[in-house]
């Protein structure tokens, strides 16, 4: 193995051991929800359609305007109750086609990552795992709902090309 990717692979895995880090136990504020679907599509294609940051409120309807600002670092509007938030959220760590992990550095706490686990060359198992010091009664519903909404938009395009 050629060094500069001996030392990439390294620092994946170190940006994922902090990911990891940040995932265990929360506080007893904070709200964590996990939640799996199976897409009938490959998995590169579920992949793209994720890591199109701009596209998310197209299966998260209270989030908006979700705008790039660097290659990690992406501003957005919320609208949960009614009530407009904005703020920003990092990628802390992106491995093509297999995940993405993000923060949000404004607004409170909320941490997640996305998984995508090729299930066969036509299904794709997409884990999302949520923790957040916000909405404790209802963020596993909610992440339940925004990862059908995003299985039913995913196939909708694989049925129409």
């Amino acid at each position: 193995m050629e060094p500069r990717v001996f030392q990439g692979a390294v620092r994946a895995l170190q940006c994922l051991n902090n990911m990891i880090d940040m995932m265990e136990p929360a506080s007893t504020a904070m709200n964590a929800a996990r939640h799996l679907v199976v897409v009938k599509a490959p998995v590169d294609r579920v992949y793209a359609w994720w890591s199109r940051l701009e596209d998310l409120p197209k299966f998260i309807p209270p989030l908006q305007d979700v705008r790039r600002i660097d290659d990690a670092h992406f501003s957005y509007k919320w609208q949960p109750n009614g009530v407009e938030k904005k703020g920003v959220f990092h990628i802390v760590l992106q491995i093509p086609g297999r995940r993405i992990a993000w923060r949000n550095m404004s607004n409170g706490f909320m941490s997640g990552v996305v998984s995508f686990e090729p299930r066969s060359q036509e299904e794709t198992e997409v884990t999302l795992k949520i923790r957040s010091i916000f909405d404790p009664p209802s963020l596993s519903l909610r992440v339940e709902e925004y990862l059908n909404n995003f299985k039913r938009l995913v196939e909708s395009e694989v049925a129409t090309s």
